[in-house]
């Protein structure tokens, strides 16, 4: 019998939760653990497991009914979800007519509520054969009648831990491993410590402020932060300088010099005589003078440095780097060297009273002292901090692509990208509770801090409006930076817990390469690296530098180090082989009866081919695809050009491998988009986007290709492995690539093609 996702799926509906849910920033459940560049829709995974979980009955729209109500996606779950202020304005019937995603714009996302009422409960059971009260027992009951016991469910790319997590919420048995041990980290926290329970978070929370007190007041007995006029400082803004060829004077560098538009505050620059740096003084201007010069530059655009004083004279930044580059920094350095190209300077100090009332002012000579009195307490702990992994001792991998451009600064070491402020701090807050952490929990939860401040106050970290601090991670280097005071950085250091709903299953993690797993699952969702992959291995050193020598105690069978070697990415045959490799490693770990979903985003028909002949080499089938859109930003509504979202494969396992042949198989596939858009249209809501516009009619062509193509071990002779891996392979199209491409150009052909298709936007 297929599974309800095996034959349809609500995507339009989906696509709006998933939006929502996606663009509701700092209210995501996972994302207050720390950063990961992309974490899946935890609505997504939960509607995924639950469609191959259900069965798919003879009534399929009984089936796609019964389905939303479990999601509380159904008409009278939205309502349910409505806030009540918004109830009280409206009626249940006017809710009813408005668009899907306009309803849910004033709704709980389903992931907090409770779920269906005993009433819809009563139905769902009625159509499943079932005995639940709540989505955990359904789970249960769903995997009893499917697996005759709990549904496993697997990720073997674990990342940010959206599979994990929400597979554990709904009462599954879940399992997640990674590479990278900070993707494990990651997700042993959603399981362990967001799943942990109220005495496991207040635990930490409470170290947490303990350590944080502790902190505060070393830093107050040392004076760096703190002036004779009972103001603390709560932001230091750096910025480079530069002597260029020519020039009598070090020139400062930053894209405007206004620091404030909501105070009307920026920094002018003067000559001191008998010296070679500029002096900068700190003013409140009026709303004109603002507008001046804000539409001015710093006198650095566009990798061009003007003089301040001489318009007509400039220099490029590639010139003053030279032919040789900059001089590489040691382990030791943690400032620029004297007579460095890029210099470093302390320009500007934000203090704040304890009347909350703020102050921008230029640093004066007790300000350079503290500076100084900084540098020495980073010096009498600096060894004994890296040896201990209170601060980052790695050096940056040579090449890649982020990590690269740090070469551009001369920078070696993970540390470099840290004033020695943001170290002295980082560093103290580490060594404090280190000494605290009684348990893996409070151990994990003060690493996942030290990162997220790392994210938030580095040599990475520009100056925005309003004091607001953005962490730009490791994408790029800049001239222009603040380090936060520790008041600023509480917000970062603590964890924030608001789960409403905590974990009904168990939970496994393992730091392993994927053809390594030996554990098994029901079901197996993954979203692989491919194509034109982030490098997540280069990404997650940034915080591993913070981590590793912490994580190798908490977890001694993990190994605290990124892997590169390891890591599968890029598009070429070790790629191709590594993946395959993977894939039959899931499948042998996966029973007869079992699935899996493979998630990916591109619109290449050539990656469509690679991958399908990846699963097919595997020994997988494709048995449906489904796009969920989840990233819509409005000025591209009705643009399906720059329409994102990501395609889920659905996977079962090919029990046999006969011969196929492409004058046989090219009417099958032509017969299978036929079927295929067929039951798209007699599934599509009327008044409501779900199937019908032009990306869904090639997803329609790409899944009837990969369909039949997958049935089958070898076409016209040739065996899967050797369009992959042949000689062939790197000069021609596949047969796989071919047969797509058939299929596509069919799209729109015939009197079988000749619906209307539905342009509009799918939210």
């Amino acid at each position: 019998m297929p599974a309800f996702i095996e034959t349809q799926f609500p995507i339009a509906r989906l696509s709006a939760e998933s939006y929502k849910e996606s663009n509701s920033g700092a209210s995501q459940t996972l994302t207050g653990l720390g950063k990961w560049w992309y974490r899946k829709p935890l609505i997504l995974v939960r509607a995924s497991i639950l469609g191959m979980l259900m069965p798919a009955s003879k009534d399929a729209k009984k089936d796609r009914e019964i389905f939303l109500k479990i999601l509380t996606m159904d008409d009278a779950g939205a309502w349910d979800r409505c806030k009540p202020a918004v109830q009280r304005k409206t009626t249940h019937a006017a809710f009813d007519a408005l668009p899907y995603a306009e309803r849910i714009r004033n709704c709980e996302r389903p992931e907090n509520v409770a779920g269906p009422s005993e009433a819809t409960w009563a139905e769902i059971n009625n159509h499943l054969g079932t005995q639940a009260k709540s989505l955990p027992e359904l789970v249960e009951q769903l995997g009893q009648q499917q697996f005759g016991h709990t549904p496993r469910v697997g990720d073997s790319f674990c990342g940010g831990g959206s599979i994990p997590f929400e597979a554990a919420r709904m009462g599954c048995e879940a399992f997640g491993s990674d590479l990278n041990p900070v993707a494990g980290l990651l997700t042993w926290a959603s399981l362990n410590l967001l799943g942990g329970g109220k005495a496991v978070q207040d635990e930490v929370m409470r170290v947490q402020a303990e350590a944080l007190t502790a902190a505060d007041k070393q830093i107050t007995v040392w004076g760096i932060e703190h002036n004779g006029r009972d103001e603390r400082a709560d932001a230091f803004l750096y910025c480079m300088e530069v002597k260029p060829e020519g020039c009598d004077y070090y020139i400062p560098l930053a894209p405007s010099w206004v620091i404030s538009e909501k105070y009307r505050i920026m920094v002018s620059w003067q000559k001191v005589a008998g010296s070679d740096r500029l002096q900068p003084t700190v003013v409140a201007v009026s709303e004109s003078e603002l507008k001046l010069y804000k539409d001015t530059n710093g006198w650095w655009d566009n990798r061009v440095i003007v003089d301040p004083f001489d318009a007509s004279r400039s220099w490029s930044i590639e010139a003053l780097r030279g032919l040789e580059g900059l001089c590489r920094w040691s382990n030791d350095d943690v400032v620029p060297r004297p007579g460095g190209v890029f210099q470093e300077r302390l320009f500007c100090i934000r203090w704040i009273n304890t009347k909350g009332e703020l102050r921008y002012a230029a640093p004066d000579a007790d300000d350079l002292a503290r500076e100084t009195k900084v540098m020495e307490l980073l010096r009498e702990r600096f060894a004994h901090w890296q040896g201990e992994g209170f601060i980052p001792s790695k050096a940056i991998p040579e090449g890649g692509g982020k990590t690269k451009r740090f070469r551009k600064r001369g920078w070696t070491h993970w540390h470099h990208l840290f004033t020695p402020r943001q170290l002295l701090a980082h560093g103290l807050l580490a060594e404090i509770s280190a000494k605290l952490a009684t348990s893996k929990a409070v151990k994990v939860g003060c690493l996942l801090g030290l990162g997220r401040m790392a994210n938030r106050d580095s040599r990475l970290c520009i100056w925005q409006e309003l004091g607001n601090i953005d962490g730009l991670s490791i994408t790029s280097s800049i001239y222009f930076f603040v380090n936060r005071g520790l008041i600023r950085l509480s917000s970062a250091w603590d964890l924030s817990f608001e789960l409403k709903h905590g974990l009904d299953g168990s939970g496994k993690i393992l730091n392993v390469d994927a053809r390594d797993l030996r554990e098994s699952c029901d079901i197996w969702i993954t979203d692989p690296p491919y194509a034109d992959a982030v490098n997540y291995h280069e990404l997650g050193d940034f915080f591993l530098a913070w981590y590793d020598k912490q994580i190798a105690e908490a977890f001694p069978d993990w190994i605290p180090d990124a892997r590169a070697e390891l890591a599968v990415r890029g598009d070429g045959e070790g790629f191709r082989r590594a993946m395959v490799e993977i894939y039959q490693n899931l499948a042998k770990h996966m029973p007869e009866n079992g699935m899996q979903m493979v998630m990916f985003t591109h619109r290449d028909p050539a990656v469509w081919a690679d991958l399908g002949m990846i699963l097919c080499a595997a020994g997988l089938k494709v048995t449906a695809v489904w796009k969920i859109f989840t990233n819509i930003p409005s000025r591209f509504m009705g643009k399906e050009d720059h329409v994102s979202g990501i395609v889920c494969l659905v996977l079962r396992k090919r029990t046999a491998n006969e011969p196929g042949f492409l004058n046989e198989i090219n009417p099958l596939v032509e017969d299978e988009v036929k079927n295929q858009i067929g039951s798209m249209q007699a599934l599509s809501e009327v008044g409501e986007f779900n199937f019908i516009n032009d990306f869904n009619y090639n997803l329609a062509a790409y899944t009837a290709a990969l369909k039949v193509l997958t049935q089958y071990g070898s076409l016209d002779g040739k065996v899967v492995e050797h369009e992959l891996f042949g000689e062939g392979a790197k000069n021609q199209k596949s047969a796989f690539q071919v047969v797509i491409e058939r299929a596509l150009a069919l799209n729109g052909k015939g009197p079988h093609f000749s619906a209307k298709k539905d342009t509009r936007s799918p939210l």
